[in-house]
């Protein structure tokens, strides 16, 4: 074997071990991140001067012309108009809606009032206006006195005593 042809074969070779396998490199381009995000943020909404919802999660991640949305772990504190604490919503994410400050919870949402209401549900929107909470997904509701009712449909005020569910199905074990 001539020098010339052991060369040629070095060189083949490297040109094969170092080809460039772009379609595996996981390139982000700067519209791929948020234009602001907070770690551990709290978000206070009002109405007429009294505390109408509290708001944290791990995560806060706004962009321009955008819902400002939280991720993992989101806790909602709600009040009535008189700003006295009626529930606690947990969720896996959430929407706040800056114009209206409409909320929208998603993912293992669950409501527990102070009175003792349990609402479990996929989804969850909060209309600030009426202070009303209302899913339109399948939801589990579980009464103060443990009768679990299951419906398609929900609306509610935030204490969740004046409760509807639309198409609903359940079991009580109450005895009369």
């Amino acid at each position: 074997m001539t020098n010339n042809t052991l060369f040629f074969i070095i060189l083949l070779s490297s040109f094969l071990s170092c080809h460039n396998n772009t379609k595996n490199l996981n390139i982000k381009n700067i519209q791929d991140y948020p234009d602001n995000f907070i770690t551990n943020p709290k978000i206070i909404i009002y109405k007429k001067n009294k505390l109408s919802l509290e708001t944290t999660s791990d995560l806060l991640i706004k962009n321009e012309s955008e819902d400002t949305k939280l991720k993992n772990n989101v806790t909602a504190i709600f009040y009535n108009e008189l700003g006295i604490k009626t529930s606690v919503l947990n969720s896996d994410s959430a929407f706040i809606n800056e114009t209206d400050n409409s909320f929208n919870a998603f993912g293992n949402v669950k409501v527990v009032s102070d009175s003792g209401f349990v609402l479990v549900t996929n989804s969850i929107y909060w209309d600030r206006s009426y202070n009303k909470v209302i899913s339109y997904d399948s939801i589990r509701f579980t009464t103060e006195e443990n009768d679990t009712l299951y419906g398609l449909g929900f609306e509610s005020d935030t204490d969740l005593s004046n409760w509807k569910i639309l198409k609903p199905s359940g079991v009580t074990y109450r005895i009369k």
